[in-house]
């Protein structure tokens, strides 16, 4: 689904405002990375994130609409993002983006989420270290995990789905990893080699439903897998 944001001039309050058209919210955090990573130095300089929905960009340095046609900075989103330049101020006309959902969360790297099911939001990723070490899908109970990128440096940078990723308790110093023979997902002192933020798309899913004394539980177990479901951050 198409994502939109602002971008303002940073020098004056009535010229170059543009509304960005992203194909997706993914496609709008790798624009991003690309812009602030870029080895074009002003751009880097130029363009500012103030937020998920809000830049600001310096046109004297660079006009943000032209990173799309800039060697090295971002030329290949040119067919997943447009800008559209807005009236100047004097023009009394401004196209309203549509509000975010009000569960929306930046991703961070280095901030705590809870992890739950984008087909059922009731369902959250949940740990209770009793007596085990394995992770479960409940409806009833959920535990905060950080999610960060491995990469050294990069506390406070969006994440992106090609990102590595750790994901640990914040309660206690333990990291989400899977049983190789099973898939089943634990915590264990050392993290998970390889994940990346991309695989909260796809490779986690919920095992079947667990039963005591004959009674189902409000928990299932956690497992790693090629055609697993989706997860959000909250």
């Amino acid at each position: 689904m198409v994502f939109y944001a602002y971008v303002k001039q940073v020098t004056d309050n009535s010229t170059y405002r543009y509304v960005i058209v992203f194909a997706s919210r993914a496609v709008a955090d790798e624009w991003w990375r690309a812009v602030s990573t870029s080895s074009v130095v002003k751009f880097t300089e130029s363009i500012r994130r103030v937020n998920a929905q809000f830049y600001t960009h310096d046109v004297n340095l660079a006009n943000a609409a032209n990173s799309l046609t800039t060697t090295g900075v971002a030329t290949q989103f040119l067919g997943k993002v447009f800008f559209t330049l807005q009236y100047d101020l004097g023009g009394r006309i401004l196209s309203i983006i549509p509000p975010l959902d009000n569960n929306f969360v930046d991703h961070i790297s280095g901030n705590s989420f809870f992890i739950r099911s984008k087909a059922s939001p009731n369902e959250h990723w949940y740990c209770p270290l009793q007596g085990t070490k394995s992770v479960y899908v409940s409806n009833t109970e959920r535990t905060r995990f950080r999610v960060s990128r491995t990469s050294s440096s990069t506390a406070g940078t969006v994440m992106i789905g090609s990102d590595e990723i750790a994901i640990t308790l914040t309660a206690v110093n333990l990291s989400i990893n899977v049983l190789p023979e099973s898939g089943q997902v634990i915590v264990s002192n050392a993290p998970r080699t390889g994940l990346k933020f991309s695989d909260f798309l796809g490779k986690f899913s919920a095992g079947p439903t667990l039963y005591k004394d004959g009674k189902s539980l409000s928990s299932r177990e956690l497992f790693y897998m090629e055609d697993g479901e989706e997860w959000e951050l909250v």
